[in-house]
């Protein structure tokens, strides 16, 4: 693990608002596989031009475009669709943990 990733894991544990997702098979850059990305919490602007229903619903075509405005690295509309369905699903599933309260996560 390099210190860049090592950094941006402490981070995300000290910041309620930063998820580390660590995927199972992960996607291509170049000749290199991506395993673990970092999410944030979507603010309003990164929602623009999506609809709320379509994000809470897990609609793919949504996250696809939703990823590239909260992942770091950045997550191309492509990475999203060539993701494997439980990394999918774990991103979803991270992605719709921001849009619920602590009290209210009894549905993971």
């Amino acid at each position: 693990m390099t210190p860049e990733v090592q950094q941006q894991n402490q981070d995300a544990i000290q910041d309620p608002n930063l998820r580390t997702i660590t995927f199972d098979e992960g996607f291509k850059r170049g000749e290199q596989t991506i395993t673990e990305i970092v999410i944030r919490k979507p603010k309003t602007r990164a929602l623009r031009g999506l609809t709320l229903v379509n994000v809470l619903q897990l609609d793919v075509d949504t996250l696809a475009k939703l990823a590239p405005r909260i992942t770091t690295p950045t997550m191309t509309e492509n990475d999203v669709y060539e993701l494997a369905p439980s990394d999918l699903t774990k991103l979803s599933k991270e992605v719709i943990g921001f849009f619920v309260k602590a009290e209210d996560e009894d549905f993971q």
